[in-house]
């Protein structure tokens, strides 16, 4: 049954602006082919620019990393396209025999503990042969997640919800980052409110009630079961990804890094016993390493069927597609804040001007957030942003509590500086991606930035490397090695915790935090509190919205633009339907019209 559907958590809120590029609306659904018949059979192809950032399950947290372990790993729960839009998402029964409710039984009446029946008969395609899942592999699931040396980037969800997680991952933090020493500690440690209470009962008690826990546990493939080989292996090295088990419809028949992926059928997977994916080609093969447009030209070609996830169709491509009302692009949301501007508040450059409110007030005055959204495509394919929190999330029209133009008003921005202690201007480093539509951003950027008195110094750096060399690098960080940074931002589901906390919250920044600039503030971490521990869902908005209006004030980073994203595939495709949590099709249920 679903649980929730973010298609119900729009209704109230404002209507997402039809595309403007032409007189043609984008498609909305999965581009017309979603109830046709499936065929079983062929090779799905897709292309795109860079390889996963983790392969390992514990740390997994980016598009392709959840489009990949769509086809290789189930999951208690999982998310699903929801029906009629684009934007609408649910979260139903994967691994799990159903959603826990305190009607069935599932969830204690004080609301704390969650228990959880897994299906009987699903099983790991393990080298020795398959293996039955069981509830002691979720708990093995719970306990990598903070392992010292790929930890999960999510990892708050968990430490603030399920009881004696934060006393074990800060154990964790402080073991030698040895296979050994990583085993030993696993195997010698528990954590209270995750045990196994049956071969195939997992029971989860959370630290208060939490009306957003299943959505927390339906979140990326973290708690999703592992099997006991990977203690073997240091997380997410070359050698775990190269021995990684499957329990979905497909497992890795060869991986190349930064090349190509080829998935064949998991001989040990039972359809039967999978609600979610009905595996319906053959094999899959992703190529790495080319752009966006060279892939926009092979899917119009035929040649390839499907975007790697890390690639969307080139904004100059739309307007002709939409022209046509071409079926097989679709424009999908997922409460993307694509682009945000990170601030890093801990570099010690131009005297530490970055930790300074006035400072990064300024910064939000200087930049051109209209021209941003012209290059990402007008209004349809995003729209400006003057709050931290998509209209979507927050349930309101946007507030603009810092009253920037959307135009950016460079002249007010420079007097700002001046008023800040930078008369002369303050020099800043910007970090920005080499791909599109990140490098034509970042150019636009430099020219607003200069226009208001900052000295500019660009960093271009690679896809991976944007995230893992710098930004979730406390080191680099911290030696500022970086002052502001081009960032995005997607929804792991619709709701104040999975922006607030994990990207604000500055008492949980630390080296692989989503916090990326180290922003800290009391007054909002007592909003995050307040909202946490709400009775009911509409006083944790009430809590949420202030403590957006405190992070957009004082300049926490700079909101640009909210952004839907544009995809497409190949005429060979049926059954193309978008789901956000991949942003693309899932490569689950497809099927090849040869």
């Amino acid at each position: 049954m679903p649980h929730r559907s973010r298609s119900a958590l729009l209704a109230a809120v404002i209507a997402v602006p039809v595309l403007l590029l032409s007189a043609c609306t984008a498609p909305q659904g999965g581009g017309g082919d979603a109830d046709v018949e499936a065929t079983t059979g062929g090779t799905l192809k897709l292309a795109g620019n860079s390889d996963v950032l983790y392969l390992d399950p514990a740390a997994a947290y980016s598009a392709p990393d959840y489009q990949i372990h769509r086809a290789l790993t189930r999951t208690l729960f999982a998310q699903v396209p929801g029906q009629g839009d684009t934007d609408a998402t649910e979260i139903v029964a994967d691994l799990a025999t159903e959603i826990p409710t305190q009607e069935n039984g599932g969830i204690s009446e004080d609301g704390t503990v969650y228990t959880i029946e897994l299906q009987e008969g699903v099983e790991f395609d393990a080298p020795s042969g398959a293996r039955a899942i069981t509830a002691e592999d979720v708990v093995l699931a719970a306990k990598r997640i903070c392992n010292p040396v790929a930890p999960s980037n999510a990892l708050s969800y968990f430490t603030d919800t399920i009881v004696g997680l934060a006393a074990y991952c800060e154990g964790f933090s402080a073991v030698d980052p040895s296979v050994d020493a990583i085993k030993a500690y696993v195997e010698g440690n528990d954590i209270a409110g995750v045990q196994a209470t049956g071969e195939r009962t997992v029971q989860f008690t959370i630290t208060q009630p939490a009306a957003d826990f299943i959505d927390i546990l339906a979140l990326g493939v973290f708690l999703a079961p592992q099997p006991v080989e990977y203690l073997d292996y240091l997380p997410d090295s070359p050698e775990l990804r190269q021995n990684i088990i499957s329990s979905g419809p497909y497992r890795i028949a060869e991986y190349v890094p930064d090349q190509s992926f080829t998935l064949e059928r998991n001989p040990v997977w039972k359809a039967d016993l999978d609600p979610v994916r009905k595996a319906n080609v053959d094999e899959i093969d992703i190529a790495m390493g080319q752009d966006a447009a060279a892939v926009q030209q092979q899917l119009e070609a035929g040649t390839v069927d499907m975007q790697w996830a890390d690639t969307v169709t080139p904004t100059a491509s739309v307007p002709a597609l939409l022209s046509t009302n071409d079926e097989r692009l679709v424009i999908g949301g997922d409460g993307a804040i694509r682009p945000y501007v990170v601030i890093n508040t801990l570099s010690p450059n131009a005297d530490g001007a970055y930790g300074k409110t006035a400072v990064r007030q300024a910064l939000n005055f200087a930049v051109d957030r209209s021209a941003v959204q012209q290059i990402l495509g007008g209004p349809g394919l995003a729209a400006v942003a003057t709050q931290i929190l998509p209209p979507e999330v927050l349930g309101t029209e946007q507030a603009n509590v810092l009253g920037v133009p959307e135009g950016g008003d460079p002249a007010k921005a420079k007097q700002m500086l001046a008023d800040a202690g930078y008369p002369d201007g303050a020099p800043v480093r910007l970090l920005y991606r080499e791909t599109e539509p990140y490098a034509s951003i970042a150019a636009a950027m430099q020219q607003d930035l200069q226009a208001a008195g900052f000295q500019v110094e660009m960093k271009v750096t690679t896809q991976n490397a944007f995230y893992s060399e710098f930004l979730l690098n406390q080191d680099i960080t911290e030696a500022g090695e970086w002052d502001i940074a081009i960032a995005a931002w997607s929804a792991d589901y619709f709701g104040g915790r999975p922006y607030l906390v994990p990207m604000l919250d500055g008492r949980g920044y630390a080296a692989g935090s989503p916090n990326f600039g180290g922003w800290n503030n009391e007054e909002f971490n007592g909003l995050v509190d307040e909202a946490l521990a709400a009775a009911t869902p509409e006083e944790a908005n009430e809590a949420w919205i202030a403590a957006d209006a405190v992070a957009t004030e004082d300049a926490a980073w700079i909101p640009v633009t909210f952004a839907r994203t544009p995809v497409f595939h190949s005429s060979r495709v049926g059954g193309f339907e978008y789901l956000a949590w991949t942003k693309n099709g899932d490569v689950t249920n497809v099927f090849i019209n040869e």
